[in-house]
């Protein structure tokens, strides 16, 4: 059970609600993404989110924790992976991601509330830990890692300290931190296998694309 939870609710409630939805109809495409990240950093999204899977074997069973129409699982899909997992909390956003990509399972719940008895080999976020409020995010590390048999991977905002940034002019709804050293910090078997920074152009926002793998011994 996920300690703190009502700590999380404003952020649960954001994105449940009209923030959500209008998230959902902007970043409704993988090309949309690709060119607005690529405007900011040089690369496109795809390139350095696809960093986490390379040498990832194809049967693994993969969960992607806020997944949202399930865009980034649909290049996993056309990549050859076959086990693909979607976590959404936004009903309606969960309802589009099932018709668009019926091979894929979806979930619909907040990571806080998500209870399963599957276990996964790779569970990753992308831009969805820096939405949750810092006094809860320690448990949901913890029920992260208690989920993957090996590895957890990111794309999210990198700060050495945790840091509050408005967020489209919101206050109370990104913070960014490092992620990765978070979570070994949490747990010492885990390591990390990959790492890489993406600056931004314009302002002082860095991304972490980061895969950490636990002790197989």
């Amino acid at each position: 059970m996920i300690e703190n939870n009502n700590s999380n609710l404003d952020q649960q409630n954001f994105w449940k609600g009209e923030f959500g939805e209008e998230y959902r109809e902007r970043c409704n495409t993988i090309e949309y993404q690709n060119s607005s990240y690529k405007k900011r950093t040089g690369i496109t999204e795809e390139e350095a989110f696809l960093k986490i899977f390379e040498g990832i074997d194809k049967k693994s069973r993969i969960l992607e924790v806020g997944c949202n129409i399930g865009l980034k699982l649909s290049i996993l899909e056309k990549m050859g992976f076959e086990n693909l997992f979607g976590l959404e909390i936004n009903e309606n956003t969960f309802e589009i991601a099932k018709k668009r990509h019926p091979k894929i399972k979806f979930f619909n719940s907040s990571i806080e509330e998500f209870e399963t008895s599957e276990k996964f080999d790779l569970v990753y976020t992308a831009t969805v830990l820096v939405h949750i409020n810092p006094s809860i995010m320690k448990s949901i590390m913890s029920k992260m890692i208690n989920l993957t048999q090996r590895y957890i991977g990111g794309l999210e905002c990198f700060s050495e300290n945790i840091t509050e940034v408005k967020y489209r002019n919101n206050s109370n709804t990104l913070w960014k931190q490092n992620f990765p050293e978070s979570f070994k910090k949490i747990s010492s078997e885990l390591k990390s296998t990959y790492e890489k920074k993406i600056p931004y152009y314009e302002n002082n926002l860095v991304d972490i694309v980061y895969l950490l793998e636990k002790n197989q011994s």
